[in-house]
């Protein structure tokens, strides 16, 4: 080993040379993780800000969606009122023909006994 030199111009002995040579290693060691965690660290933001990213995308489909099913349930209900006047409409009408064709019956069956009644009477 080489002799390694103090501060103070002191010669270091073996143990004390040793020493720093180990605690070279470990601070050169202490750096290599220092950099690769400032490399995990840049990785995480950069996922962070990618998901962040995707968060917001979905984000604004679900308002989308949301905003779509919200018209479209509107449209349904404007159909069912639709449908609901129409089919008020079709039974008022339903009502007036089940009417006329029962007055008609009527109709009918006095002419018919009318026309019977007069016929015995001797009027034709």
């Amino acid at each position: 080993m080489d002799q390694i030199v103090g501060r103070e111009g002191k010669r270091l002995n073996e143990g004390e040379a040793r020493a720093m040579h180990e605690l070279s290693g470990r601070l050169s060691r202490l750096e290599a993780l220092q950099e690769a965690n400032g490399r995990a660290n840049h990785e995480l933001a950069a996922g962070m800000n990618r998901l962040t990213e995707k968060l917001e995308r979905s984000d604004a489909i679900a308002r989308e969606a949301n905003q779509r099913a919200r018209a479209a349930h509107h449209r349904i209900d404007e159909t069912r009122a639709d449908s609901d006047k129409k089919w008020s409409g079709l039974q008022d009408n339903l009502e007036w023909l089940w009417r006329t064709v029962l007055t008609a019956v009527i109709v009918g069956v006095l002419g018919g006994a009318a026309t019977f009644v007069w016929n015995r009477i001797g009027g034709g």
